[in-house]
């Protein structure tokens, strides 16, 4: 009975945003299984309404149950809550303070913290607010915004940056493309900060994870070993979320 279960899962999992039908014959070739195995899960699934076959092309789809299911998981969620206990591991590995911040117009909003437990440590409010081009956390939240939005915060900002808009943007960019933003003294001096975004199942991103503390930690080998953690952290509460990465 278990590995019945496990065979069916497995065929569930070959569906995706890319491929929302599978063929009998796909499923055989990804998973060899045999043909009658994959017969008889997918009667039991289409007889339970969670999946649906075409009768003029054979294939099958994901049924309205699996929408009434997520339906509720998506009701119940709440992202601050899935995000904590990742938190909580990403500060008892690291011993950095960890935060979660979301993008309020020009600012940042630290929305939950985890201290670190040491004496020199980062210091944060939950419900500070901060510039939102300042600092790493403001910076990722920027740089993962659709475009029309930071391209408006980027306007209101110009007239206060002046020059100083350019670097901002090469600074967004980098961010972007790096998948992290890694800054050090730029709003607090003596400290750095490491933020990665979040992205909810639909793939926008909701809100960005920080580990910060004071450079005097910082070596060049921990600091790779940081951003690791905190962008492999970050990944693991967007899978969470429902987020199916495509890179």
């Amino acid at each position: 009975m278990i590995k019945s279960f496990q065979k069916m899962f497995a065929i569930l999992s070959l569906f995706s945003m890319d491929r929302t039908s599978l063929a009998i014959s796909e499923i055989e070739e990804e998973l060899s299984f045999p043909k009658s195995t994959v017969f008889r899960i997918l009667n039991t699934l289409e007889n339970g309404e969670f999946i649906i076959k075409n009768q003029e092309n054979h294939r099958y789809s994901l049924g309205h149950q699996f929408f009434r299911l997520g339906s509720i998981y998506q009701s119940q969620l709440d992202f601050r809550s899935v995000a904590l206990p990742i938190m909580r591991e990403l500060a008892a590995k690291s011993s950095e303070t960890i935060e979660l911040n979301i993008m309020d117009g020009l600012s940042r909003v630290c929305i939950e913290k985890i201290d670190s437990t040491l004496t020199v440590r980062n210091f944060v409010r939950v419900g500070e607010q901060q510039p939102i081009h300042l600092g790493a956390s403001g910076k990722i939240l920027l740089a993962f915004t659709n475009n029309e939005e930071k391209e408006r915060v980027l306007s209101v900002l110009g007239k206060e940056l002046g020059r100083k808009e350019q670097d901002l943007r090469e600074d967004l960019v980098s961010a972007y493309e790096k998948g992290y933003a890694f800054t050090k003294g730029e709003r607090v001096s003596g400290s750095f900060a490491i933020a990665a975004p979040l992205f909810d199942v639909s793939g926008e991103s909701i809100a960005s994870l920080t580990l910060a503390g004071p450079i005097q930690r910082l070596s060049e080998e921990r600091e790779n070993i940081l951003i690791q953690l905190l962008t492999k952290s970050a990944k693991e509460i967007s899978k969470r979320l429902g987020y199916l990465q495509t890179k």
